[in-house]
């Protein structure tokens, strides 16, 4: 029989050594995927971002109920495990992909409907401005909010909800102000402000960045459109300048 120099048959000290090559080879395959793991739950706000960013993508181009923890996990490149980390579950994902939303929705909208140096017409105008350029944006996220907010619970809608009303109850301010000042003629603020609120929301489900007119055509348009439904002359709405130009 061929012995090694211990005495042992030469065979099972080859089969010996395979042995320790594989568990050597799963135990440093086990480290990878442990610092793998880590590196994901490390890495939180960046994997976290990933995870709302391909879940607004495979929520609008699947629908919600056609998209699965793993399918989102797979598009991002974590584990379902790493996902339900971050999530307690695909309802917690559209939550936070919304809220993610109108967060930066009113923060952009506020400012240009609450600014204190612009009169009523030019709040109106940059309002439109900014309204139409982050629907053009972020248009996949606008358009979850519309069809699917019944997936959430009420205290989810709830706060998906409330930036809605603070941006429409600044607008109506700023329609109010406008007629008070004479820069404004409407019957009604509330029916008017409610008109142009209509308008501006209706541009996510139609506009397409390859379509006929371009974005800052569209806006253009827009602007003519909103300022017409609060009184101002078309004579002045052509006449005026730009969005952010001219201040009183």
């Amino acid at each position: 029989m061929d012995t090694d120099r211990s005495g042992a048959p030469r065979e099972l000290s080859s089969a010996a050594a395979g042995v320790d090559r594989a568990i050597d080879t799963g135990a440093a395959l086990r480290r990878l995927r442990g610092v793998a793991r880590k590196r994901s739950l490390d890495d939180g706000p960046a994997v976290r971002t990933q995870i709302l960013d391909t879940a607004a993508r495979l929520f609008y181009e699947r629908g919600f109920s056609a998209t699965s923890i793993r399918q989102i996990a797979d598009a991002v490149g974590v584990s379902s495990s790493t996902l339900y980390h971050h999530f307690p579950g695909k309802q917690g994902v559209l939550d936070a992909v919304l809220t993610r939303f109108a967060n930066d929705f009113v923060a952009t909208m506020l400012p240009a409907v609450r600014d204190p140096e612009a009169s009523p017409t030019e709040r109106v105008r940059n309002a439109v401005h900014a309204h139409i350029a982050i629907s053009a944006a972020r248009h996949a996220e606008l358009l979850l909010g519309h069809p699917i907010d019944h997936a959430l619970s009420p205290a989810q809608k709830e706060r998906w909800l409330r930036g809605k009303r603070d941006y429409h109850d600044a607008m109506r301010a700023t329609v109010a102000e406008g007629v008070a000042s004479g820069e404004f003629r409407v019957a009604d603020v509330t029916i008017a402000t409610l008109a142009m609120m209509d308008m501006l929301n209706g541009v996510r489900d139609w506009y397409r960045p390859d379509g006929r007119l371009s974005l800052e055509e569209v806006s253009a348009v827009y602007v003519e459109l909103a300022l017409a439904v609060v009184g101002v002359p078309r004579a002045e709405v052509v006449a005026a300048p730009g969005p952010g130009a001219g201040r009183r």
